[in-house]
């Protein structure tokens, strides 16, 4: 799904307009409805609905969703913000349109005294309704008093398309007026901000609701910046050949573990073999070996002859992907170990966790990155990699620089983790929780990248399959467990069942057709 920039959304709603036989009033009914569809399924009857409105098209959708919701029985009031003076032209038609049929629906608000008036009731529902994409500059002045308030208030707050205060595609830091929503109904797709760290505070949940925008000029549309779905990953899957072997799906090279630090080895390898590799073989420290036997009998080991930590690199050319760094530590020979790895393996490469920091401390060694190579930091390690970002959008742009010049992917982890491809596009994932923020869980990510390349997927495809699947699997977890007491244990064990959820959603697709 493509994410798209304010004048793009703007675009594309003309062309919608324009090309298939619809008035704007009318694409703001369907919008309309289609929040009153979901709004209906959140909102009891005993609850009062609130709906902030200004005086734009966001407003109009505002005004227009509060009759629709009398329309159904519900106590719902729009309350008008006259910050400015004139509406809309849609908005000001459903504003005649409501206070002919619905007169007692309809409160207009022009001062602090007003607003500070209005009854207090716990048990209330807020719409927010005040500003949408076209937000140019803060907001101040009443708007800002109004934004306040609300944030204020006990009330759980919807809000309508986007968080008023808050831009689409630049960064708000500055901004002091953002609503803070409870969830927020996004119109036909996401937008950037909303899959962005420090806008967590404004959109904690959000859902998109289809209002029959125009396909045709969605993909006409360019973008660099993708958001990622079920169905989207689904239709990469491959089969397994019904006369195939376990050649066929490839030979995993793990290079992992040090003392202390078994559990990152045995975490990926499991991963590894959960995600459709054929044979997996683990390097590692003698200690972590011996785990590795009774953890996981179906993987084959070499031990590494120092009993510490990683200290040599055997022939690496008879394996069908690599995977270094979970728990490997930072020793001299460690880093040796890498180093060659760099300079004479050439084929398909997963790098993470103390694999970064090595990288991060030789940083001419990127030159010698393998094309394609997956990279999987964190935030901390990104930055150790890069430089320091003054916010979230300048730091997706130094991605995108890191990814283009090194001619590798980089998976910067975290809630709708960006993936980075060489070709300068971006993909923010949808699935995945707060119950993996928790040590371990990289490690997890890793192994499940190492199986699907060593079980020949494409590396642009690895990073986009095993990233959603990652997630998914501890969205699957979240079914069952609290999010504090998800282990990557556990995460690990839902990998076959969201593999089985994608591949039934493959079949669901060709049954249709």
């Amino acid at each position: 799904m493509k994410l798209f920039s304010t004048e793009q959304i703007k675009e594309i709603d003309h062309y919608t307009i324009e090309h298939e036989g619809i008035t704007s009033l009318d694409l703001m009914e369907r919008a309309a409805l289609a929040c009153v569809a979901r709004i209906s399924k959140l909102v009891s009857s005993e609850e009062e609905v609130r709906v902030f409105c200004g005086k734009g098209n966001n407003g109009g959708d505002g005004l227009a969703i509060t009759r629709l919701l009398r329309e159904r029985g519900f106590n719902a009031t729009a309350f008008v913000i006259n910050y400015t003076e004139t509406f809309s032209p849609d908005a000001e038609t459903n504003y005649q349109v409501l206070k002919k049929k619905f007169p007692e629906a309809l409160s207009d608000l022009n001062n602090s005294s007003e607003l500070l008036s209005l009854p207090k009731n716990t048990n209330c529902v807020v719409l927010d309704a005040l500003l949408g994409t076209g937000l140019s500059k803060p907001v101040e002045g009443f708007l800002g008093e109004v934004i306040s308030f609300l944030n204020n208030s006990p009330c759980r707050i919807i809000s309508i398309d986007m968080p008023s205060g808050l831009y689409v595609d630049k960064c708000s830091v500055k901004n002091t007026s953002i609503i803070r929503s409870s969830l927020c109904l996004s119109f036909q797709f996401p937008k950037l901000s909303f899959l962005l760290p420090e806008n967590g505070l404004y959109v904690p949940e959000f859902e998109i609701l289809d209002i029959g925008l125009s396909e045709k000029k969605i993909q006409e549309t360019s973008s660099n910046y993708y958001y990622l779905t079920k169905k989207d990953i689904a239709y990469l899957l491959k089969k397994r050949a019904k006369f195939s072997h376990k050649g066929t799906y490839g030979h995993a090279l793990l290079l992992a573990g040090s003392k202390g630090k078994s559990g990152a080895a045995l975490i990926a390898s499991k991963a590894c073999l959960r995600s459709g590799a054929g044979l997996l073989t683990l390097q590692s420290t003698k200690d972590t070996i011996t785990a590795l036997h009774s953890y996981l009998p179906e993987a084959m080991s070499r031990e590494d002859a120092h009993d510490d930590y990683l200290s040599e690199l055997k022939d690496p050319q008879d394996v069908d992907a690599i995977c270094f760094g979970p728990g490997v530590g930072t020793q001299e020979d460690t880093q040796n170990v890498l180093k060659k790895l760099l300079q004479y393996y050439h084929g398909k490469l997963v790098l993470d966790a103390d694999g970064l920091t090595i990288l991060s401390e030789n940083k001419t060694w990127l030159t010698f990155l393998p094309p394609a190579a997956i990279l999987t930091p964190h935030p901390k390690e990104f930055e150790r990699l890069t430089e320091k970002a003054t916010d979230d959008y300048e730091k997706l742009q130094i991605l995108k620089q890191f990814s283009l010049k090194f001619n590798c992917i980089v998976i910067l982890k975290g809630a709708h983790t960006c993936i980075a491809m060489p070709d300068g596009n971006l993909f923010f994932n949808s699935s995945g929780n707060a119950g993996l923020a928790k040590g371990g869980s990289g490690d997890g990510l890793s192994g499940i990248l190492l199986g699907l390349l060593t079980r020949g997927y494409s590396a642009p495809q690895v990073a986009l399959i095993g990233t959603f699947v990652h997630g998914y699997a501890a969205d699957l977890c979240a079914k069952e467990y609290s999010l504090e007491s998800i282990l990557i244990s556990d995460v690990i064990e839902q990998i076959p069942m969201a593999f089985k959820d994608l591949e039934m959603q493959q079949v669901s697709h060709w049954t249709r057709l």
